[in-house]
């Protein structure tokens, strides 16, 4: 990756902080759904740590997958 395309470290931190702030939004939402179904405290637990786990992987790989989906095209 070239210096020009390259993001800065601080808008990398940026993109950052959004991504785990949206990925926790995603782990409380899934763990109040869950709570509400009447599991215990550790299937809450876990669910809400493996939605925040998946979305914070997604978010990650976003920028990398639309950057080669730019270059192929």
């Amino acid at each position: 990756m070239s210096d020009a395309t390259a993001p800065s470290g601080r808008t990398w931190r940026l993109w950052l902080a959004l991504y785990v702030a949206c990925s926790m939004v995603v782990g409380l939402v899934v763990s109040l759904l869950v709570l509400r179904s009447g599991a215990g405290t550790t299937e809450v637990v876990l669910a809400g740590g493996g939605g925040f786990a998946t979305s914070f992987a997604l978010c990650l790989a976003l920028p990398a997958a639309v950057r080669e989906l730019k270059r192929l095209g």
